[in-house]
């Protein structure tokens, strides 16, 4: 059994005729987290439409991401109670309202209705990332796209990863929500105990939202390079707290904000 995907029977059309054919299919289900309340026990905060990998990543990644916690998580306070895999339990306390709703594969949370991320100190800067050349942009998204073994099977997931000064990228994921890849990732980068979130560019095999650059500020992620392009939203937002951002990068250019 495979948690990323399943195999189902669908009808393929073709110019001629219609069959019957095995279609490889990325998986969506419901993943409720939980944290402790002020009587010690676990309640469910929200609940995530993903794919079902990674998913301690995933946890810590959206607790710290999203500001549930102003402290990263470590390894050992998040856990998987049951076979099921689908209640993932923090050994902690949230600091915000929790969300009484679903968050679906196709938006992430946003706790701030007024789009403004609080942030105590500005994100350190590297000139690294602030003006990377186009060659180098492309080639890191290139490196991205082929370690998305995921999507070669399926064509329906969105992949991240964090580039680093050296040249090379790390902490790949994927999820049928871009906004869970990113989570996903920022929890890999996290149980690393490196300081890779302050010094590295995510890449994005998608569009850049509000949501991913409202992630990118909390953790002090300086810059982003997506394949997509990004929104207004997110191009306030990046200019408000000095991220820069890369988007439609292709062989051919890319359109940046920043300076």
């Amino acid at each position: 059994m495979n948690d990323a995907f399943t195999e189902l029977p669908l009808v393929r059309l073709s110019a001629d005729k219609a069959s019957i054919q095995k279609e490889t299919i990325v998986k969506e289900v419901a993943v409720e987290f939980h944290a402790m309340n002020k009587l010690g026990h676990y309640e469910a905060y929200t609940t995530l439409l993903a794919t079902p990998t990674d998913l301690v990543e995933l946890h810590a990644g959206h607790l710290y991401s999203e500001g549930y916690i102003n402290q990263k998580p470590s390894i050992n306070s998040i856990h998987i109670p049951d076979a099921s895999g689908l209640q993932v339990l923090y050994n902690g306390c949230i600091t915000i309202e929790p969300r009484q709703q679903i968050v679906t594969s196709s938006c992430g949370a946003c706790n701030h209705p007024n789009l403004s991320v609080e942030r105590n100190e500005p994100i350190k800067h590297d000139s690294r990332f602030s003006d990377v050349d186009l060659s180098l942009l492309t080639k890191a998204l290139e490196l991205l796209t082929h370690s998305m073994p995921l999507f070669r099977q399926s064509g329906g997931c969105h992949g991240t990863a964090l580039f680093t000064t050296d040249g090379s990228i790390g902490h790949v994921s994927e999820d049928i929500g871009r906004h869970n890849a990113v989570d996903k990732t920022i929890g890999k980068a996290i149980f690393s105990e490196s300081t890779v979130l302050e010094n590295s560019m995510l890449l994005l095999s998608g569009r850049c939202g509000w949501d991913i650059v409202a992630k990118c500020v909390r953790v002090g992620i300086p810059a982003i390079a997506s394949l997509g392009a990004f929104s207004s939203a997110a191009v306030n937002l990046a200019r408000e707290h000095d991220v820069t951002l890369y988007g439609f990068v292709t062989e051919r250019g890319a359109w940046k904000v920043g300076y």
